[in-house]
């Protein structure tokens, strides 16, 4: 059965007809993060696999240079803590996609990443040129307020257009010991009917119970890079690299950008991931 349909129901039966327990919310989450430890998501990640093989056969056929990349989660991986069905539920959200029924990143959150990181090389570096390549590649507003405030940059001008990299959404393609979910708790002391308490003496603490994707499981998705010019040019001002293919460029920035943590937490450890396998064209 649908884990989120399964899910959703269990929370309104609960809701409905309650034990008589004095907080009903936490029956239900506690009831729906056990139903997610418990889950078997094996037939949904060969799912996602078997998609993310299409993916790979469309962007060829569109003549699109890109990589197929599978990342394994190094620590635990925790993204999109404001949406989807179980931020109502157990208070931490997750993106979910409703059709493969699976966690997943969003593609455009791994974009975001990989420009950011390359903005922040270009800053290191102090060079015009850098941004300009960076914001040609990944994308650009009508103006690029960071130039002269950030960077330093005085008449920093650029235009909106669309970026020349595609990446697409990522999802598990394989479980970690037959298991998607680890528990996770978080456990606030300094708040107290909603207000920072003002000595120590008011600590509260209040366990708040989630779920969060487990260590060992592995992710795929796929890049694509529409420019090779531009992306030659950006690699040997960042790495000093000579480029044979496009997507080595974006292969690099995406090893340093796994190594510092994407998504929720990452100060705190969570979010690490390393790439392990990679297939550029």
């Amino acid at each position: 059965m649908n884990f989120m349909l399964a899910s959703i129901k269990k929370a309104k039966d609960l809701y409905k007809a309650p034990s008589g327990k004095e907080d009903v919310r936490k029956e239900i989450k506690d009831e729906v993060i056990g139903m997610a430890l418990r889950e078997n998501f094996s037939d949904r990640v060969r799912l996602a696999n078997a998609y993310m093989d299409e993916v790979v056969t469309a962007v060829k056929r569109l003549n699109i240079r890109g990589v197929d990349v599978r990342a394994v989660v190094s620590t635990k991986l925790l993204v999109g803590t404001a949406s989807g069905f179980l931020k109502v539920i157990t208070e931490v959200g997750m993106h979910w996609d409703p059709v493969l029924d699976l966690p997943y990143v969003p593609g455009s959150s791994i974009k975001g990443i990989l420009r950011s990181n390359a903005l922040e090389l270009c800053k290191e570096k102090k060079s015009e040129e850098c941004v300009k390549y960076v914001l040609k590649l990944f994308g650009s507003g009508e103006t690029f307020a960071e130039a002269e405030e950030v960077f330093g940059f005085k008449g920093f001008t650029t235009e909106a257009h669309v970026g020349k990299v595609v990446v697409t959404n990522a999802y598990p393609t394989e479980l970690s010991e037959g298991k998607l979910f680890a528990g996770d708790i978080v456990n606030p002391h300094y708040y107290r009917d909603n207000k920072v308490v003002e000595n120590e003496y008011e600590v509260e603490p209040r366990p708040v119970t989630s779920l969060v994707i487990r260590k060992g499981v592995r992710f795929r998705f796929v890049i694509g890079v529409k420019e090779l010019e531009d992306a030659k040019k950006l690699s040997k001002l960042l790495f000093n690299h000579d480029l044979k293919k496009p997507s080595e460029l974006v292969l690099l920035l995406l090893t340093y950008s796994f190594s510092k943590g994407i998504g929720a937490k990452s100060s705190r450890g969570y979010g690490y991931m390393d790439v392990e396998v990679v297939n550029l064209w």
